[in-house]
């Protein structure tokens, strides 16, 4: 999807209901493999809220604020960004309204890259299938990772299945989302993230794939170890 699709999103980021209905039912799911790594990661902490308090966390590719919100309202200290000016106003203004400390950022990961500004904690979900090249993305990532932190990232995966449930289906049958939203030769398999990080000496700590089940007006997403279409992992140094 081009920058113009997203920016022409904005007003819509917030609508459950709405053309991101798939983004934020993700969200719950999501965020418990976030806390479940997060704790993993920093075992000497003795609960998620210490971990918030020590720990800087970068939401890279944030839209309009999904998972910022949700971070921001167990006590983390977050910074996000994304290339969306028409979505960091929104997500501002929100944060604004609910007086939730989140430092917005219309800029890409180059800016911290070229400041040299690094996190303990970076999570990028469903950006990384929308950029020019991963590989160079996964390598800013990596710049701007501070030693011993944790990355988190989800995509989809490149195969006929994905194909089928993210385009053929929720593009041009059911509606669910926009059509253009996604370019099946941008996916991305697992094998590639992780052979590309292993050349940095990073590691894979966990990947697990993730579900969609009708529920209602919306979906449930459940946790497989099977990793058919949309995926989740986490990457260590």
């Amino acid at each position: 999807m081009q920058q113009s699709n997203f920016d022409s999103l904005s007003n819509e980021w917030w609508n459950d209901d709405g053309p991101l209905k798939l983004l934020h039912s993700m969200n719950q799911t999501r965020m418990l493999f976030i806390q479940e790594r997060i704790l993993n990661r920093y075992k000497s902490f003795n609960c998620l809220e210490s971990v918030f308090k020590k720990k800087s966390i970068l939401d890279l590719g944030c839209g309009g604020g999904i998972l910022s919100e949700s971070l921001a309202k167990k006590g983390a200290k977050v910074t996000s960004c994304d290339t969306s000016n028409a979505l960091i106003k929104v997500a501002k203004k929100r944060a604004a309204d609910q007086n939730l400390k989140i430092n917005y950022k219309a800029c890409s990961i180059d800016f911290f890259k070229k400041n040299s500004i690094k996190f303990d904690i970076i999570i990028s979900l469903e950006v990384i299938e929308h950029v020019k090249d991963y590989k160079v993305f996964l390598s800013e990532i990596r710049s701007c990772l501070n030693k011993n932190g944790l990355i988190i990232l989800s995509t989809i995966n490149r195969n006929l299945i994905s194909y089928f449930t993210t385009i053929f289906m929720a593009e041009k049958v059911l509606k669910l989302v926009p059509t253009g939203t996604h370019d099946w030769n941008k996916y991305i398999t697992p094998d590639e993230i992780t052979k590309l990080y292993e050349q940095y000496k990073f590691k894979l700590d966990k990947k697990v794939g993730l579900f969609p089940i009708p529920c209602g007006k919306n979906f449930k997403w459940i946790r497989t170890s099977r990793i058919s279409s949309n995926y989740i992992l986490s990457i260590i140094n």
